[in-house]
This record gives C-alpha cells, sequence and structure tokens, in this order.
C-alpha cells in the first residue's frame, strides 16, 4: 500500500490488529517494516485475564501461532523472534495481529508493546503506519493500518464500534502524520480524541521503542511511547460514547 487511504485519523494494521491485542483488539500496520513483541490485561487484577508473547519460540515464517491468535497479511510472519507485520519496500498491503476476545476486558484493559520500524533511504516517505485496536471488527481482517479498523473501504463491514491508537508515518512533514487516538461509535467516525503532529521515523532510520496503551470505562484511554522521533504522550483521554465490550 504506497499511499494510504483519504485521511481519517485512525487506524492502521493494534483491528495493534489484535483482535485485541487484547479483546478484540488488533494491531495492524502498513508498507514500513514493522517488528513487535506483546503483553496484554484485561480486568481487575485480582482476575485479570492474560496474553503474553515474545514470538521467541517460533521457527521463522510462522503464521500460525497455534494459540487461537490470527496472523493475516502476505507480509505477515515469525522472523527472528519477532512478529514481522511488514517489510519496508514490498508493496504487500495491510497486515494484522488478532488476539481473541479477553474475559471482562470492558472493565478495561493494560497493552504493552516493543516496537521495531525501518525505513530504507529513498523510496516512500515512508509509508503508512500501525494501529493497535480495541473493537468489533471480523477477526482476521487486516484492518486499515494507521487508519484502524474502521469502515474506510479498506476492509469490507469494518467495525461499527472501535477505538484504535495510532501512529501515522505517512509523508515525512505532512500535517496529518503523527500519533493519535481515534475511533468509530455507532459505524461513525469519532475524529482525533487526542493528537500530536510530528515526524515518527526519518529517510532511512531504524526506531525500536515501547508502546504502553490503557483504556477504562471511567478515566478512557492513555497512549504513550518511547523511541519514536515523535511520542505519543496521552492521559486520561475522553473517548467519550465508546463503550467496551467482553466479546471485543
Amino acid at each position: 500500500h504506497d499511499h494510504p487511504p483519504s485521511p481519517s485519523p485512525f487506524q492502521a494494521d493494534p483491528r495493534p490488529t489484535i483482535r485485541s491485542v487484547m479483546t478484540p483488539s488488533r494491531i495492524s500496520s502498513a508498507l514500513t517494516g514493522m517488528m513487535l513483541a506483546l503483553s496484554l490485561l484485561a480486568g481487575s487484577l485480582a482476575v485479570a485475564a492474560t496474553y503474553t508473547n515474545d514470538f521467541d519460540s517460533y521457527p521463522d515464517g510462522t503464521t500460525d501461532l497455534g494459540d487461537g491468535t490470527a496472523i493475516a497479511g502476505s507480509s505477515a510472519r515469525i522472523q527472528g523472534g519477532r512478529l514481522q507485520l511488514t517489510i519496508d519496500n514490498v508493496g504487500g498491503g495491510f497486515s494484522s495481529f488478532h488476539v481473541g476476545a479477553l474475559a471482562d476486558s470492558s472493565q478495561g484493559w493494560t497493552m504493552t508493546a516493543d516496537i521495531e520500524m525501518f525505513d530504507a533511504a529513498g523510496g516512500n516517505p515512508p509509508a503508512d503506519g500501525f494501529s493497535f485496536n480495541y473493537g468489533d471488527f471480523a477477526f482476521g481482517a487486516r484492518g486499515n493500518a494507521e487508519e484502524g479498523m474502521g469502515n474506510l473501504g479498506g476492509e469490507p463491514l469494518g467495525a461499527q464500534d472501535n477505538i484504535s491508537f495510532e501512529v501515522d508515518t505517512w509523508m515525512n512533514g505532512d500535517a496529518e502524520q503523527g500519533v493519535n487516538i481515534s475511533g468509530v461509535v455507532g459505524g461513525l467516525d469519532t475524529g482525533q480524541l487526542a493528537f500530536t503532529n510530528g515526524v515518527i521515523l526519518n529517510d532511512g532510520q531504524r526506531v525500536t521503542g515501547t508502546v504502553e496503551i490503557e483504556w477504562d470505562p471511567v478515566n478512557g484511554a492513555s497512549f504513550t511511547t518511547t523511541g519514536l522521533e515523535t511520542n505519543a504522550d496521552f492521559v486520561n483521554v475522553n473517548t467519550g460514547e465508546f463503550q467496551g465490550n467482553d466479546d471485543f
């Protein structure tokens, strides 16, 4: 995917594409090379459901982890002990990783991930990005990378209710580029709930860092990153009428 869908600040590869990198949260990414490891916890600490994977134990090329998750997309696979979602300079389209619904996610959840992105010198400046998503999108859907899991044309019958934590790498210096929280409620785009404009990585640069995301029905959403040229630093963002669901 050499050019992102029409701007709608939300999604990227996250449904983290995690049909729940958490409940049905997902995680997806596009064109810029993307790797990750993640941990997800839902519900109260006393009875938390969890999903954790560092992807170290799988041979290169694995596309089915055998644990109920789903890897989707032509470039998505285990590579070098990491989950590779996209390959730089390969127009492989959208990719995603889905974790099945976690018990009590509607009470709140926390997700952490280690990420790595690389953009070769020259070529696109760079392409699109990725997102972590929690919502009612179809399990295994590839989503729309940094545009989230909404019904934006990249996937038929996209999410009707979804919150998306997005890293948009498309077009260095563009006014839309940066980090943000967005979503859909009742099939309607919420617009940007939080946004910081800025370059994510420069031409020819490799970045490694962390992602921490929290959502609960009282405090809303928090989204922080490290290691990027422009990092997310959003705390207790009001997510409006969005409601969690244990089936997400």
